[in-house]
């Protein structure tokens, strides 16, 4: 046992780092804020790729339907730690009930560019934004 302890030391439970919080400055709403973001873990965006699915059945064929806005809501959401877009008093201050309301709210007073820079961020922090030269050059490290 000791033995597969050694092979697979960097494998195991102990040796998974868990994400840290990354403070970025974003511009939103014409001004720059200081912002807290944490990665998600790979279970929690299974499930938002299943809560964001349609899945129908045509002539016997399942056909599955990705909503893309949807799903980039929900990142947002889970992924900004600071402001927190599920605080119950910060939703009330934008007279809206509901993470995904809040940020519906938040964007009539963004840029679109803005809303895409913090999406961005989001999938930033998140490792969808690594290409195929950054995925080899880390391959060969």
């Amino acid at each position: 046992m000791e033995n597969i302890k050694n092979t697979y030391a960097d494998f195991m439970m102990d040796a998974f780092e868990e994400s840290p919080v990354i403070e970025k400055n974003i511009t939103i709403g014409g001004k720059v804020k200081k912002m807290k973001f944490k990665a998600i873990p790979a279970g929690k965006g299974d499930e938002l790729r299943k809560k964001n699915r349609k899945v129908s059945i045509t002539n016997g064929v399942k056909l599955f339907e990705s909503n893309q806005e949807g799903f980039g809501a929900d990142l947002i959401i889970e992924t900004t730690v600071f402001p927190d877009l599920k605080n119950a008093e910060f939703q009330e201050g934008w007279g809206v009930r509901g993470a995904r309301e809040l940020l519906a709210a938040m964007k009539t007073r963004m840029t679109d560019g803005e809303y895409t820079e913090w999406s961005r961020v989001v999938s930033e922090i998140n490792g969808y934004d690594k290409g195929m030269n950054d995925l080899i050059n880390e391959a060969k490290n």
